[in-house]
């Protein structure tokens, strides 16, 4: 799939969509606590990406990919200087700019708000873009796929810092994958309703894995168990009906 995709309107429906959450203070409603934990390490994850990308751009297809998503999830649960200052980088890569976009990552340690930046992600990005972290490391992904699965087996106590990660991420990425049907999923009514199905249980799991982690040593691990198993389920559900 290397065709950008779009909302059924158009690129002003998902420009419209976009400004709507760069614009909301919180979207999704996260603890503050775990938005800034997601933001530093989102923002640690990006400016490696892109150095792993600029030592070798012939091979940073995939890590490109991935580094535009840290700069999405910044774009949702940053603040506003940090939304800007994420555009700027995801403009840059988009743009194959890997100096440019280095630069701009950079400028994440002391951002400035730039709304120009925000209305300029029109069309820059696609719903690829937007699922490469759930990829393998090895294909330049954050393994955020395989780190659901491995969590579901209940192998072990789980790591309430790691799944609060993954649901801050998760749910971030719902937002979007939200406003991004596929071609499958612009089929008919019926296909569209399916995908803002998934997408929506994805988010409120997410959401709800974020909270229960958020609270450390206290977290229920049986719930947090519980949580996975139902994001791994709305995930997988959702690529039956539209993953090639």
């Amino acid at each position: 799939m290397t065709a950008k995709l779009r909302l059924p309107a158009g690129g002003t429906a998902l420009l419209a969509g976009f400004c709507f959450l760069a614009a909301a203070t919180a979207a999704p409603d996260l603890p503050k606590d775990s938005t800034k934990k997601a933001v530093a390490a989102d923002t640690a994850a990006l400016k490696d990406k892109i150095d792993d990308i600029a030592a070798d751009p012939a091979k940073g297809r995939g890590k490109a990919r991935t580094a535009k998503a840290l700069a999405l999830t910044l774009a949702v649960y940053g603040d506003d200087a940090t939304k800007g200052q994420a555009a700027k980088v995801l403009i840059a890569l988009d743009k194959k700019d890997y100096k440019g976009a280095a630069d701009a990552a950079k400028g994440l340690a002391s951002p400035a708000a730039d709304p120009a930046a925000l209305k300029g992600l029109d069309g820059k990005f696609d719903l690829e873009d937007v699922m490469s972290p759930f990829r393998p490391a090895r294909s330049g992904g954050l393994n955020i796929e395989k780190d659901i699965k491995d969590g579901t087996k209940g192998a072990g106590k789980l790591d309430p810092k790691d799944a609060e990660l993954i649901g801050a991420r998760t749910a971030a990425l719902a937002e979007y994958t939200l406003k991004l049907p596929n071609d499958k999923a612009k089929t008919n009514d019926k296909t569209t309703t399916n995908w803002e199905r998934w997408a929506k249980d994805m988010g409120a799991t997410s959401k709800d894995l974020t909270d229960e982690a958020a609270k450390g040593d206290k977290a229920d691990q049986k719930k947090l168990l519980i949580l996975l198993k139902k994001l791994d389920a709305s995930c997988s559900n959702c690529h039956n009906d539209f993953r090639d």
